[in-house]
C-alpha cells in the first residue's frame, strides 16, 4: 500500500511495504520511494504529454494497433498519429484508432508534425536505421521494435544520430518484463542457485516459416533477428559479464523456397568464465528446453508454461522444487511506463540503445563466426 497527501502546510508520502531486505532492493520499490521524498519535497507531477506517431501499421500480430493501445494506457502518453504507405493499413487505422489528429501516407507528412515528439518505427527490419535516422534528425525521439536493426554499423549510426539530436533512442525490448524471465532473475538474485557458469535456451519447431518478409534474409537479417533478439537479450541480462568469444553455426537444409536459414545456433563465452548456448530452429522436430540455466549452487529448468523447476544446494542440501510464475507475461506496459519516466521525469531509461547494440552485435559476430567456421571476438562497443 502507498499513499500520498497534503498534510497542513507540507505533504505526507507513507510506504507500507517496506519491511523487509528483499523488498528494499526490488528497483520498483526504489523508484517509488525517491518519488515519495521527492514529493514531499515539494516536486510536482509533470503536466505535459509525450505525443507518438505510429511509423508503420502492419498487419503482423496487430503491432501498430498494439502499440497504440499500450503508449494510450501510459500516464503522460498519447497516440495522436499514424503513418502507413499501404491505403487498407490506414483505413484500418481509421476504425481502430478513431480520433487520431493525423492518418498519413507518407514517412515525410508524419516527420513533418510538430505536435509528434516520439515517433515508434513498427517496419521490417531493413527499414529500421534509415528511418530512425531520418526521424531523429527531425527532431523526434524514436523507439524501434525489436529487433534494434541488421547490424552494428547501422546501430552506430543511429546511436551517433540520437547523440548529435539530443533526443531519445530506445529499443521495444518489452520481454524484460516477461513474468518468467522476472522470476529467473529473483531466483538468482537471492542466490539459491549461486553463479551461473552455463546457460542453454531455445525455441523453435519442425515446419515451413511461411511466404512472407520475415522469412526473407535481405528484409529480416536472417533466422536469429526476429525471437533470437528476445533470447539473446535475455541472456545478457542474466550473464552480466564482457562477452570475449562468439561461435555461430547457421545451416539451410530443409526449406530452399524461403532465403532465412533452417537452423542457427549461438555459442557465447564470457569473461568470467560462463558460456551460453542459444538455438532457434524450423527443422527441430524435438526441442531443448527453453530454459536450463546451471549454477554453482543449483539449476532452473523451464518450457513454455507457468512452472520453473529449481534445484538449489544453498542449504547445504539437494532441495527440488516448483516455482510457480506468477507475474505477469508480457512487459509492454511496463516498457512504455519507463519511456514515460525517462522522458517526463527525467529517470533512467531501461533499454537503452548501447544495451540493444550487443544484442546485434553478438548476431552478427556468430554469423560471422559460421562463415570463417571459426569462433571471433566481440564487435567494438558489443563485448
Amino acid at each position: 500500500m502507498a499513499f500520498v497527501k497534503k498534510y497542513g502546510k507540507g505533504r505526507v508520502a507513507y510506504l507500507a511495504n517496506g519491511h523487509s531486505l528483499e523488498v528494499w532492493r526490488n528497483p520498483e520499490f526504489q523508484k517509488l520511494v525517491v518519488r515519495a521524498i521527492a514529493w514531499s519535497a515539494g516536486a510536482d507531477l509533470p503536466k505535459n504529454e509525450i505525443r507518438a506517431g505510429l511509423l508503420g501499421y502492419g498487419p503482423a500480430f496487430n503491432m501498430g494497433k498494439g502499440h497504440a493501445g499500450w503508449i494510450n494506457n501510459t500516464p503522460g502518453m498519447r497516440s495522436v498519429a499514424m503513418c502507413d504507405s499501404a491505403p487498407a493499413r490506414v483505413e484500418a487505422a481509421k476504425t481502430e484508432l478513431p480520433g487520431l489528429k493525423a492518418y498519413c501516407s507518407s514517412a515525410d507528412e508524419l516527420l513533418a508534425m510538430p505536435d509528434v515528439d516520439l515517433v515508434v518505427v513498427i517496419l521490417p527490419h531493413n527499414l529500421h536505421a534509415p528511418l530512425a535516422i531520418k526521424a531523429l534528425e527531425a527532431g523526434k525521439h524514436v523507439i524501434l521494435e525489436k529487433p534494434f536493426c541488421l547490424s552494428v554499423d547501422e546501430a552506430n549510426r543511429m546511436i551517433d544520430a540520437s547523440k548529435r539530436a539530443g533526443k531519445m533512442l530506445s529499443v521495444f525490448h518489452n520481454r524484460r518484463w516477461d513474468g518468467d524471465y522476472l522470476t529467473i532473475q529473483d531466483i538468482i538474485a537471492r542466490g539459491l542457485i549461486g553463479e551461473i557458469f552455463h546457460l542453454e535456451a531455445g525455441i523453435g519447431d519442425y515446419s515451413h516459416p511461411g511466404f512472407w518478409w520475415r522469412s526473407d534474409k535481405a528484409i529480416s537479417g536472417g533466422v536469429m533477428f526476429d525471437w533470437g533478439a528476445h533470447f539473446l537479450d535475455w541472456t545478457l541480462g542474466l550473464i552480466k559479464s564482457p562477452i570475449t568469444q562468439v561461435m555461430g553455426d547457421f545451416q539451410k537444409r530443409v526449406w530452399h523456397a524461403v532465403t532465412n536459414d533452417d537452423h542457427g545456433q549461438v555459442y557465447v563465452r564470457f569473461a568470467n568464465g560462463a558460456t551460453a548456448d542459444f538455438m532457434v530452429s524450423s527443422i527441430a522436430a524435438s526441442l531443448r528446453p527453453k530454459w536450463r540455466i546451471l549454477g554453482t549452487k543449483g539449476s532452473i529448468v523451464a518450457d513454455w508454461s507457468d512452472n520453473l523447476q529449481l534445484v538449489s544446494y544453498a542449504s547445504g542440501i539437494r532441495q527440488e522444487s516448483t516455482v510457480k510464475v506468477t507475474l505477469p507475461g508480457y512487459g509492454s506496459v511496463q516498457y512504455y511506463r519507463n519511456i514515460a519516466d525517462h522522458l517526463l521525469m527525467g529517470e533512467e531509461l531501461i533499454v537503452t540503445p548501447e544495451s540493444a547494440r550487443r544484442v546485434i552485435g553478438l548476431i552478427e559476430a556468430a554469423q560471422t563466426s559460421s562463415q570463417l567456421n571459426r569462433s571471433v571476438p566481440p564487435f567494438e562497443g558489443c563485448e
